[in-house]
């Protein structure tokens, strides 16, 4: 019978930890010090879609001619072949036709104005679904896990997760308040949408891991647990890379070929996807051995 490779993962665990923690305090700095640059779903404002009759001018030109119209920031996204998309601060109807004084060959396609009182509402909604998510997950893996043994008791395995689902939270927040600075992207409801995501990937990774620590726990050969821990790590390390990356590849694709409507959406889930990996197969069994001294 083919003898099973263990690599000491263990070995490095304060390292693991160290990291996990460092990534969570410079995530908060760039949350505070950047903050995330809400957009129309979350700050409110005006978003108008045009279609030019000729060719379409680039971002560059299009911006260089909206500048003399104190418009303040003026976010424009791509969509189909001759439209785009312009974001910017609520506009009087005054400042609306200056636009299309400016943008000659241009007509409207359509324009929404979203209010201070729905962005708020949507804002705390989003507050509260994100909580509810993270308490849900750290409750099902308390139910699901039950006491192994004496000290490996189900709290133990929900806390871990719940520490792992919050820094990644935090990490994709601090992700999108840098991007926001150095590429003006926004947080709007498909971040949003990618971070839950993220969430469910990432806790699907821990049960993973945990759920195999449990299994060779009860069929334990030894009572060391880092051999144990070890043993599970080199287990499920081929099988989450791989599930990873199948992950991964197609969303990368949307990078590739440049869909902008989507392009920060797949930034944010790729990180989140490659930190929930991360920590599932360095940082949750680390955790484990640091709470717990023995079985």
């Amino acid at each position: 019978m083919k003898e099973e490779k263990i690599f000491n993962f263990l070995k490095f665990k304060n390292l693991f930890i160290f990291i996990f923690f460092g990534i969570f305090i410079l995530s908060v700095f760039s949350i505070f010090y950047f903050k995330p640059k809400m957009g129309l779903d979350f700050g409110g404002g005006t978003l108008i879609e045009i279609e030019f009759e000729k060719e379409k001018p680039n971002s560059q030109e299009i911006k260089q001619k909206l500048s003399e119209l104190n418009l303040g920031e003026v976010i424009i996204q791509e969509t189909e072949k001759n439209r785009v998309l312009l974001k910017m601060r609520k506009i009087s109807e005054r400042e609306k036709s200056q636009i299309f004084e400016k943008l000659k060959d241009a007509k409207e396609i359509r324009s929404e104005m979203v209010g201070p009182t729905i962005s708020l509402e949507l804002k705390r909604k989003s507050l509260w679904l994100t909580l509810f998510s993270l308490i849900a997950i750290s409750v099902y893996i308390a139910l699901a896990f039950k006491r192994i043994t004496k000290n490996l008791s189900p709290l133990v395995f929900s806390t871990i997760s719940f520490l792992g689902l919050f820094q990644n939270t935090i990490f994709l927040l601090g992700v999108v308040s840098v991007l926001g600075k150095l590429s003006n992207a926004e947080f709007n409801i498909s971040i949003l949408i990618a971070i839950l995501t993220c969430l469910g990937y990432g806790i699907n990774d821990t049960i993973v891991l945990f759920d195999r620590i449990r299994e060779n726990v009860l069929k334990r050969k030894t009572k060391d647990l880092s051999e144990i821990i070890n043993s599970s790590i080199s287990q499920t390390f081929s099988r989450q890379v791989n599930t990873s990356l199948v992950t991964i590849f197609p969303v990368l694709a949307i990078l590739f070929f440049k869909v902008e409507s989507l392009k920060f959406f797949s930034m944010v889930l790729v990180l989140g996807i490659l930190n929930s990996t991360l920590f599932s197969l360095f940082v949750g069994g680390s955790m484990l051995r640091l709470i717990i001294k023995e079985l």
